[in-house]
């Protein structure tokens, strides 16, 4: 059986982090019990981190960069925006389930009302060519001129919920779900 790479302090913090916001909220996670799960002193947290904010900020940004790569693995600005939505859908589907404590955690993130913006250049200009591309026909994007929440709602928070159902879904079920959700939200051809 093969070992885990150990973590480096930085990420064991980032860890302990995740383990206690997923079981307690952000409002119950005190720095001592950060210290105790992560096995790092107060000083070495301080070391990497400034604030507690500053810890869950950048595991926020942590875990925005591994959905957004997990989302667009495989794709490509040039292949057929049906494609690109389908994989996406798939990928969405197989993150969600893989990474079920990182998407409570998001999830309480995005609720608590902190805002995360993408520290990578280059991250954010892929990311907004494929938001441009998944935009409303009257924005050059394929999809129907309905709101951005709308849209995800319908799409990405679907395959959200479908993942954390205990039943894991065949892939041709899930392509013929992905299917769907791209006839639902592009418009008729």
């Amino acid at each position: 059986m093969a070992k885990k790479a150990k973590l480096s302090k930085r990420d064991a913090i980032l860890n302990a982090m995740l383990d206690i916001v997923v079981e307690r909220g952000f409002h119950d996670a005190p720095m001592s019990l950060l210290s105790q799960r992560s096995g790092a002193s107060a000083g070495v947290i301080y070391h990497y981190f400034a604030s507690k904010d500053e810890i869950i900020q950048a595991l926020y940004e942590h875990i925005c960069g591994l959905k957004v790569e997990a989302l667009l693995s495989g794709s490509s600005l040039d292949e057929d925006p049906r494609e690109t939505f389908l994989r996406g859908c798939l990928n969405a589907y197989s993150f969600y389930r893989k990474h079920l404590r990182e998407m409570r955690f998001y999830e309480q993130y995005e609720h608590a009302g902190f805002a995360c913006t993408m520290k990578s250049k280059e991250e954010s200009e892929r990311v907004k060519g494929y938001a441009r591309l998944f935009s409303g026909k009257s924005k050059g994007g394929v999809l129907n001129d309905w709101p951005a929440e709308v849209i995800q709602e319908l799409t990405l928070n679907s395959m959200s919920r479908l993942a954390s159902q205990p039943k894991k879904l065949p892939g041709p079920l899930l392509l013929e779900i992905a299917e769907g959700l791209w006839g639902l939200v592009t418009p008729p051809q």
